[in-house]
């Protein structure tokens, strides 16, 4: 695995934890313009990662509108 590829992973499962993304189609369209993103478009286009990215948000998003009563 490309470190390109690495990095994309996990900059996008660091997107997803921040809470401030919806889902997978948002992120996918912040990392377009990282470097490495043409090497990690299958991955990151891949209905596990979709399934994933969008967990993690609805996790993230979940857990700050229960602990951030401004958030509400």
């Amino acid at each position: 695995m490309s470190e390109e590829l690495k990095r994309i992973q996990q900059r996008a499962r660091e997107l997803a934890r921040s809470g401030k993304f919806i889902g997978s189609r948002a992120i996918a369209f912040e990392l377009q313009f990282e470097p490495g993103y043409a090497q990690a478009f299958r991955w990151i286009h891949s209905l596990a990662t979709q399934d994933e990215l969008d967990h993690l948000c609805s996790e993230a998003r979940t857990r700050i509108n229960c602990t951030d009563p401004a958030a509400a």
